[in-house]
């Protein structure tokens, strides 16, 4: 595998090409992103890119993913490490949190954290650990893949890519239960709240 001085040194010759991605054609904006991700596969091939940018900036946002595989942030963190100063772009490791609403689509199905329920599982021995059990009115066992990948997507769009690997410490997706208004549970639009208020309560009481 190359060097990721290999990848910026080809990526430096190119930018300008991929901060009017989203102006030209479709097939020659579906070429540029093959050429670039073949640039990237020479450093690691289980990393990915996507090009952002907020309305009204000039500069364009490259960002580095692992697609949610941990055994290959080391990567993304080397990459974006080397990565040079441009006037142009800023860099980024890892998919960031979306602003605004979250709606995902996937796999022909639209979910809405502000409609799926998050049971919190505690554990007296380990009160900073965020466990979660993911449910869904319409869960199928054999099909639970789909609901894991879903799940992934709106956590990752939530509090971005590396926060829902890093902060989560397992996570099981399965049907609602019969008594949920029994049961104590939050909607899956607030994890965030969630996990800084379980890290904070471990912080506490590792102090004392």
């Amino acid at each position: 595998m190359h060097k990721p001085e290999y990848f910026w040194n080809w990526f430096l010759k190119h930018q300008s090409r991929y901060l009017t991605l989203g102006e030209i054609k479709h097939e020659l904006r579906d070429a540029a992103v093959d050429e670039m991700q073949f640039e990237l596969n020479k450093f690691c091939d289980q990393i990915f890119f996507e090009i952002g940018g907020e309305e009204g900036d000039h500069r364009g946002a490259l960002i580095i993913s692992a697609a949610g595989d941990p055994d290959f942030f080391p990567q993304v963190r080397e990459l974006v490490a080397a990565a040079p100063s441009m006037e142009d772009w800023e860099v980024i490791a890892f998919k960031p949190a979306q602003l605004g609403p979250v709606v995902i689509n996937y796999e022909d199905q639209s979910f809405d954290p502000q409609e799926v329920i998050v049971i919190p599982l505690l554990h007296d021995a380990y009160p900073d650990l965020v466990g979660i059990q993911v449910c869904f009115d319409d869960f199928k066992e054999e099909i639970e893949e789909h609901y894991m990948g879903a799940t992934f997507l709106m956590l990752e769009a939530l509090i971005g890519e590396e926060a829902a690997i890093n902060d989560i410490e397992y996570l099981e997706v399965c049907k609602v239960p019969e008594d949920i208004d029994n049961i104590e549970h939050l909607m899956l639009s607030d994890i965030e709240d969630h996990i800084i208020e379980i890290l904070t309560q471990g912080l506490d009481e590792n102090a004392h």
